[in-house]
């Protein structure tokens, strides 16, 4: 349910002028277009992705898919993840003596299926790597709500989107639920530059706070970006009751070591949700352009704000 109350929009006559000339000149830059307008061709091009011929997709495209990303995410030029394993975030590749490495992009082999969950506690076991997005929601007369169970969620002025991203075999653990009907959908965050089989990917583009905005992350979160002057592109891979999978269907989520949530309906019934929660955003009020790549059907819903369902489900 949406919380009741005072309207936040009514905030707009309080706005700085200052602020309204940054909403009246916003857009999304032509380098995170360019990112969103591929990966919407890329899964027009590969609607099962459990069918792609992996080799020759990085072979064809590999250069490519780095190159935007780094380009949509601010580098000028090729970046890769720090860290062990590639889990930390993005950095710049210094090229030396101005000649950036052959097969700089390799990278994009540990972010083929990946997802996020919702982790029950501040930690997540190994292989997996801690996540945080953060939103700066609208200032004033701020109308966020939550309730249940939120995990690791902070949501408070601001929301805090806490996961662990998974490895690749705990990723593609995750399959379309066998019965049908949008009470049995779900969601995990995208991590990957597909996602696995049987999920469609969804973008939800989050115009936030203009003023002083503090949009922050933590880790790695390609594919995901936040474009000035403080919005992101935030994708999640939903899974469809009954949906058909290359992989199959799976009978109940999946043990991966740890107590986790994702995102769900309210109405998703026991023994697939433990326990149900929801988060509602407010965003940017003036001006906002909020925006959903697909239907998310009931696991999330909102026009210029934004309201999700959470299920702890093991």
């Amino acid at each position: 349910m949406a919380p009741h109350g005072v309207r936040a929009e009514d905030s707009e006559r309080e706005t700085p002028p200052e602020e309204l000339k940054i909403a009246e000149v916003e857009t999304i830059p032509n380098a995170a277009e360019e990112w969103m307008d591929y990966l919407q061709d890329l899964d027009r091009r590969y609607p099962d992705s459990g069918k792609v011929d992996l080799e020759r997709f990085a072979a064809e495209e590999g250069e490519k898919v780095a190159s935007l990303y780094c380009k949509a995410a601010g580098f000028d030029g090729p970046c890769a993840p720090e860290g062990k394993d590639g889990q930390a975030r993005f950095a710049a590749i210094p090229a030396s003596k101005g000649i950036v490495r052959a097969n700089w992009w390799d990278w994009i082999w540990n972010h083929l299926f990946n997802v996020g969950v919702i982790p029950e506690r501040e930690y997540c076991p190994a292989p997996y790597a801690w996540t945080e997005i953060y939103m700066d929601d609208e200032d004033r007369r701020n109308n966020n709500n939550r309730g249940g169970w939120l995990g690791v969620t902070g949501s408070n002025n601001n929301t805090a989107w806490r996961f662990c991203r998974l490895d690749l075999n705990a990723s593609l653990a995750f399959r379309p639920l066998p019965l049908g009907g949008d009470q049995y959908d779900y969601a995990v965050l995208n991590m990957g530059i597909f996602c696995p089989s049987g999920a469609r990917r969804i973008r939800r583009y989050h115009d936030n706070e203009d003023w002083n905005n503090a949009n922050s992350s933590y880790g790695n979160i390609f594919p995901n970006v936040s474009t000035w002057p403080g919005n992101w592109h935030f994708f999640t891979c939903h899974f469809d009751g009954a949906a058909s999978s290359w992989l199959g269907h799976m009978t109940g989520f999946p043990n991966i070591g740890m107590s986790y949530g994702v995102y769900a309906p309210q109405s998703m019934p026991w023994p697939y949700a433990l326990a149900h929660g929801w988060v509602y955003q407010d965003d940017e009020d003036n001006w906002n352009n909020n925006s959903w790549s697909a239907s998310p059907d009931l696991v999330m819903s909102g026009s210029s704000n934004t309201w999700r369902g959470l299920a702890k489900v093991k």
